[in-house]
């Protein structure tokens, strides 16, 4: 809410409990007092909601590419972060979000860039907890764009699982490929600037 909206409606709240609770004051200008404060609170409220739906389809509207991490330590989120940042760099918008909300997300306009993470033994992460879920509810990503950074541990057996599986499903509607998962150990940097350096080719347009 509007750092302004709710204090003034807090102070008309309060306005219409002192009328009603006045003495001294005839019960029709109490009703007529309380009516047009109670009527004015209403339409700020509603001013609020339009301008906040406003901004959330501007927003939306104005996401060139749509970033979802999966993360349990917050590593993933880390590198969602900055490839939000690459593309900002480059003069467009990016959006980050948790996977666990993308089913409710608005299409990107050029791609969506999946940062996953695998816990356990193949697991998802908390914030992607939801993703049988979620990916049953994609079909609007069919024919989009998109690449997944997948992060894991080698020492796992099912190393990178859930990233992969994350690739996998959004194939299986229709999605395509950038290019293959890009798959990283424990962080590895040349991994990770592997990472960023097809989406310099494949994603972020160059400057000329």
């Amino acid at each position: 809410m509007k750092s302004w909206v709710k204090p003034v409606v807090a102070v008309l709240c309060g306005g219409v409990v002192c009328v009603v609770f006045s003495d001294g004051v005839a019960a029709d200008r109490k009703f007529v007092a309380a009516a047009m404060m109670v009527g004015y609170a209403l339409v700020l409220l509603r001013f609020h909601k339009k301008t906040a739906l406003k901004q959330c389809r501007d927003t939306a509207r104005e996401s060139d590419y749509l970033v979802a991490y999966a993360t349990e330590t917050g590593t993933a989120r880390q590198f969602a972060k900055q490839t939000c940042k690459l593309i900002q760099k480059e003069g467009m918008r990016a959006s980050l979000i948790e996977l666990n909300e993308l089913a409710s997300a608005q299409v990107p306009a050029r791609a969506l860039l999946v940062v996953a993470s695998t816990t356990g033994n193949g697991d998802a992460p908390r914030t992607a907890g939801a993703w049988q879920e979620v990916s049953r509810a994609l079909q609007g990503f069919a024919s989009c764009s998109y690449a997944v950074l997948a992060l894991g541990d080698r020492s796992y057996p099912r190393f990178c699982c859930f990233g992969i599986e994350v690739a996998s499903d959004l194939r299986q509607i229709g999605a395509i490929p950038l290019f293959e998962p890009v798959l990283v150990h424990q962080g590895d940097p040349a991994s990770v600037k592997y990472w960023f350096s097809q989406l310099a080719q494949s994603v972020v347009p160059t400057k000329h």
